[in-house]
């Protein structure tokens, strides 16, 4: 039988095994069940051990791209899923005897009714996906380690999540000793010796403390790797390793490459962090020594996973500001840089906290922000904000361009409120199903409050809708207000039509439409009605989120997802056709920016 399906029937078994378990104990059976089944043997070569099996159908995770239970051969739809997590396309590609495709046949039908998707699919007529996205306190976990993960543990007051708690870490330990075990027999006695020392105390050497946060990323994110403030986790061991001439640079450079090549082994395309630098770190010095070796490592790397980024602020030492520079001439696009200076002020007011707390913004995923690891982040849904324009046009029945505006914004507002009562029952539904115990023992707060990370446990919880298209939507609504109610050339009702017909016979109302200000060109009218638009949705989605609870409620749009719902979208009164991409994330529509790179 297929590994994969034969894992799949092994975990099944597990959950119906513990179906009416309390929810911390099912899980972790469940982790056990996965592990280490899920994970990849040590290769020639490799200094590390930890690399993610992609051949999965069913698992336990906080987020991953996984066919919908509405998939079919003929709508292969892929969506996150968080939690248990199952792959619905499998049956359609991987059973090749009839016993793998009865098996298959039965999983199928089992987890369409168990899976965290179905459980929230039944409860809400959306689609949307179901997971989140977090980062570990990897600091806290080099400097405790997993003995140190497992006394605070000990520490709480019982509770079945406690014990959850305790099984997990048993798991996590019952890797490295798989790996172990698997290092000595293929005569890896270094890989063996920096799993050993993980199992009995805290990373001493910067190839013990690579070890731990790369196997540990890969337990609990999957493929997602999330890796915050590697510099401070790592800043003090390295240069107590360099200036004790226990370790060269070269040496380091190399321990960091290969804990590189891991990542992009087992991450996935686009969505794999790698965070260093930044304003207030402890033992900036050290740290910085690290980040130095760290830009080195990836001007030999020169992949894009993981995606290297490097916080810059006023004061940071010019010489890693010219490494920076460097190694982004080696690699053409990384590090990405983040400027703290603009940012951090940024993020307290859009997340309503102190300075200190916005210290932590760490861009996850794509790109969206949150507060590292003091949060969870729900990026799940998508605000395709040209179909609300559209909605709101179709369903106009006053007569003024301001009686317009304000039912177009009133339309923004009421998705706003749709979205933020989405998320609640995400997280309402994650709540009766799952605790997330890899992600509890390393966000901030969990362990202290004895609560899940979606449950009170973490300091914040909020989320982040992913909205595309603002730039088409504000320079739509512009078009109506000049044509059709300024200088009155057309009526509402010819633009619609004009949309529905994607312009075939309205040629004449399209170069109408695209005549009309674009974004881009450093035209103030146009301008200000992005800006507003905007501000309006920012500030209409935040007291939506406080309505339900959540402590925060952004929209971002730094990921490609303008093209995938531009390719669902019919025409839009910006003068686009069907089917074309938005302008993604604030920028202008491709090909509408005409007065050159300073005006842009």
């Amino acid at each position: 039988m297929n590994p994969a399906i034969k894992q799949a029937l092994k975990f099944t078994n597990t959950y119906k095994e513990y179906k009416d378990a309390p929810i911390p104990i099912r899980e972790a059976m469940c982790l056990k069940a996965q592990y280490p089944d899920l994970l990849k043997d040590i290769r020639d070569g490799d200094i590390y051990a930890g690399l993610g099996n992609r051949e999965r159908i069913i698992y336990f995770g906080s987020v991953w791209w996984y066919s919908m239970p509405s998939y079919t051969p003929e709508n292969q739809i892929a969506g996150k899923q968080g939690g248990y997590s199952f792959d619905f396309s499998a049956i359609h590609k991987l059973p090749q005897t009839d016993e793998e495709r009865n098996v298959l046949a039965d999983l199928t039908a089992f987890w369409k009714k168990e899976c965290t998707t179905s459980k929230f699919y039944a409860k809400t007529d959306s689609r949307d996906g179901v997971g989140f996205l977090y980062a570990n306190n990897l600091v806290r976990l080099v400097k405790r380690g997993l003995p140190g993960l497992v006394e605070d543990v000990t520490a709480m007051p019982d509770s079945d999540y406690k014990t959850g708690l305790h099984l997990a870490l048993e798991n996590v330990i019952d890797v490295f000793k798989y790996y172990q075990k698997q290092a000595e027999e293929k005569g890896r006695l270094d890989i063996a010796a920096n799993l050993l020392a993980n199992i009995n105390h805290a990373p001493k050497t910067v190839a013990q403390g690579l070890q731990l946060i790369l196997l540990y990323e890969l337990l609990s994110h999957e493929m997602h790797f999330e890796v915050n403030r590697l510099d401070v986790a790592l800043g003090d061991i390295y240069v107590q390793e360099i200036d004790s001439g226990a370790l060269t640079e070269d040496q380091a450079v190399e321990q960091i490459r290969q804990f590189y090549s891991m990542i992009n082994a087992s991450g996935e395309t686009a969505v794999c962090r790698l965070m260093m630098g930044g304003i207030n770190r402890p033992n900036e010095v050290n740290a910085d020594r690290f980040i130095m070796a760290a830009l080195k490592a990836e001007q030999l790397h020169k992949q894009v996973i993981p995606q290297v980024s490097l916080r810059l602020y006023k004061g940071i030492n010019p010489d890693l500001i010219k490494l920076a520079y460097d190694t982004i001439n080696e690699t053409n696009t990384f590090p990405t840089l983040y400027n703290d200076d603009n940012i951090i002020e940024g993020v307290a007011k859009t997340f309503d906290v102190s300075h200190d707390e916005a210290i932590s913004y760490y861009p996850l995923g794509c790109g969206e922000y949150i507060l590292a690891p003091k949060c969870p982040a729900l990026l799940v849904a998508a605000w395709d904000v040209p179909k609300s324009l559209d909605k709101a046009i179709r369903n106009f029945k006053g007569n003024s361009y301001q009686e317009l505006h304000q039912a177009v914004f009133k339309e923004l507002q009421q998705q706003a409120e749709i979205y933020a009562k989405y998320h609640k029952l995400l997280i309402d539904t994650h709540n009766e199903q799952n605790t997330f115990l890899m992600a509890s023992l390393l966000v901030d707060d969990c362990i202290k409050n004895g609560k899940p990370i979606l449950d009170g446990g973490a300091r914040y919880n909020g989320t982040c809708v992913m909205g595309q298209g603002f730039t088409n939507a504000a320079e739509g609504l512009l078009a109506i207000k000049k044509l059709v109610y300024e200088s009155k050339q057309y009526t509402l009702e010819q633009v619609i039509k004009a949309l529905d017909a994607d312009f075939t016979g309205y040629e004449e109302l399209q170069r109408a439409l695209l005549t009309e200000p674009k974004y881009g060109n450093d035209n103030n009218e146009i301008d200000i009605a992005v800006n507003s638009l905007w501000r309006y949705m920012s500030d209409e989605s935040k007291k939506a989120g406080k309505a339900v609870g959540l402590d925060f409620f952004t929209i971002s749009s730094v990921n490609p997802g303008g093209y995938f719902m531009g390719f669902l979208m019919g025409a839009t009164p910006d003068g686009r056709h069907k089917g074309m991409p938005y302008a993604i994330g604030n920028t202008p529509t491709a090909g509408m920016d005409k007065n050159g790179l300073t005006a842009l």
